[in-house]
């Protein structure tokens, strides 16, 4: 895998993380989907429409989700 391709992937990752961990989900929602944005308008088109919207809907997914993280 190329240095980018990667870098793309672990962008991905902490941007799903985030948004998974975070409390507050519609911003973070909208937070992630904006960030996403920027990733692959980095990634210099790179990726077809589909692939797209399959992201957005990976990272919709993360906002809905219960946060795993531990509280007391």
């Amino acid at each position: 895998m190329s240095k980018e391709k990667q870098l793309f992937q672990s962008g991905l990752e902490v941007i799903i993380d985030g948004v998974s961990m975070s409390e507050a989900s519609e911003g973070s929602r909208q937070a992630g989907v904006y960030l996403m944005g920027l990733l692959i308008a980095d990634n210099k088109g790179e990726l077809d429409a589909d692939k797209v919207k399959a992201i957005q809907s990976i990272v919709a997914m993360a906002a809905e989700a219960k946060s795993p993280k531990f509280s007391l």
